[in-house]
């Protein structure tokens, strides 16, 4: 996997599958990795959005874009080791997650660490995923859509973990044919991001609605 500083070139002249393309914030609060399956290039609202939530809570976001269709669970894990290990000294300690769709591969890795993370529409259909969400850390999320197919809200509940479940939501958490409602359910889950990082802001957001945040 090349990895490789924004305006750098990738090591060995090969193309990146990770970027550190955002810019440090003036307070750091910490790394945050941004998990995603290949790029198609078609515009993702709920890939921008996540990406802004965490820059709002004062982390400093790193891409990592899986290189093809092909990575499993156990590519996954090596990849974000990769990752992680060339992360400043230190910053791997105040590490969180949000992946979204096959970038939640990563959850048994994360598990296995403890390192927090936000997992949108997550491959609930892969049993080393589904069997690691129990072991997740406090300060995790899951959001998935019934539509989905990769979506279980009862194995999600069963996690311990908090949960929204967007009704008619499918993999990228999006209502089919109806953008009002699609529009709403992307405000939902970035509030229910943007709450779970930055606590302090949940009196000025509107409270979320479906299936109630389970804590533990």
């Amino acid at each position: 996997m090349a990895y490789h500083d924004a305006g750098r070139p990738a090591r060995n002249g090969s193309s990146p599958s990770a970027t550190f393309d955002d810019p440090p914030p003036p307070s750091a609060r910490g790394p945050a990795l941004l998990l995603t399956g290949p790029d198609d290039g078609t515009p993702r609202p709920l890939l921008h959005y996540a990406r802004r939530c965490l820059a709002q809570a004062g982390r400093h976001v790193h891409h990592l874009a899986w290189p093809d269709e092909k990575v499993d669970a156990s590519r996954a894990a090596d990849l974000v080791a990769e990752a992680v290990a060339a992360l400043p000294k230190g910053a791997a300690s105040r590490l969180v997650i949000l992946a979204v769709s096959s970038g939640t591969l990563a959850i048994p890795w994360a598990a296995e660490r403890g390192v927090p993370g936000f997992w949108l529409a997550p491959r609930l259909d892969v049993p080393a995923v589904r069997d690691a969400l129990a072991l997740l850390p406090p300060g995790s999320l899951l959001a998935g859509g019934t539509a989905d197919p990769s979506w279980d809200g009862e194995v999600a509940a069963a996690s311990g973990l908090p949960v929204l479940q967007i009704d008619g939501g499918d993999h990228v958490l999006e209502i089919r044919a109806d953008v009002e409602r699609s529009l709403a359910a992307l405000a939902r889950v970035v509030t229910a991001v943007l709450e779970t990082l930055v606590p302090s802001v949940r009196e000025d957001l509107t409270p979320l609605r479906g299936l109630p945040l389970r804590h533990r």
